[in-house]
């Protein structure tokens, strides 16, 4: 199944704008990444997604949604008391979730265990971890950095959504970042994030590697696919009415 970007993102309009509530820029830099995984790799059922930065995790849920893993009831019941769509990741909630994350920094450690566990038992299944620029600042992420070719782990892809912008403002320290990771001997790749020719032409290449793990930096937009947002700081941006009304053109979704 080839999943719509445009489709995720307006799922993801939609929970953003009923809640008015939720991360949206961060969500939609990620829309290609996600449609290209969930349609190329059996992340349901084989191999492992870990979403570090947690806070996108509503482009999953749209994910879910479009395979049918989930409903539309259950989509309007994003961020309630008690829903299985929590605004962090909560797998002892939702089993399609592999790891509880958005305390920053640590998704990359997690993935690692699990590359491990699957190396261990000598199964060919692939784990993909998508960081934020953001937590790149944090200093488990380095030492996870360090430690995944020592164990020759060609089963791990690190992706990093480099979209420039955190919290409050512009990401810090993040020059030569292609260099800074290979001198840990990972085996990078800098691609627009947002193209899905660009993503695919990578993600084929990646099949080759025999030896040490992958790194992704996905140069993407924040807020990619709407006009008015991308490349501005809309980390948690609320929606109006006027801008859930434009978006919605913008996506072809009036």
């Amino acid at each position: 199944m080839k999943i719509d970007p445009n489709k995720l993102r307006l799922h993801i309009l939609n929970m953003i704008y009923e809640k008015q509530s939720g991360h949206v820029g961060g969500s939609f830099s990620l829309c290609e990444l996600i449609a290209y995984l969930y349609s190329n790799y059996d992340l349901i059922n084989k191999d492992k997604l870990i979403l570090s930065k947690g806070h996108a995790v509503p482009v999953l849920y749209a994910v879910f949604y479009e395979l049918g893993l989930i409903d539309e009831n259950e989509l309007k019941t994003f961020r309630e008391i008690n829903s299985r769509l929590q605004g962090h990741p909560d797998k002892n909630k939702l089993e399609y979730l592999h790891a509880t994350t958005g305390s920053l920094g640590q998704g990359l450690s997690i993935a690692i265990g699990h590359a491990l566990a699957f190396k261990l038992k000598n199964l060919n299944n692939k784990v993909f971890c998508i960081v934020g620029d953001g937590e790149m600042q944090e200093g488990q992420i380095w030492e996870a950095l360090m430690l995944a070719p020592k164990l020759k782990l060609d089963n791990l892809v690190c992706i990093i959504d480099y979209n420039k912008f955190q919290s409050e403002g512009p990401t810090q320290n993040l020059e030569n970042l292609v260099q800074k990771i290979e001198s840990f001997n990972w085996i990078v790749y800098e691609i627009y994030g947002n193209n899905l020719r660009d993503i695919d032409i990578t993600f084929k290449l990646i099949e080759y590697n025999y030896e040490f793990p992958v790194c992704i930096i996905a140069n993407t937009k924040k807020g990619a696919g709407i006009s008015f947002l991308e490349n501005t700081n809309c980390h948690s941006t609320s929606i109006t009415e006027e801008m859930y009304i434009n978006a919605k053109k913008e996506l072809d979704y009036e």
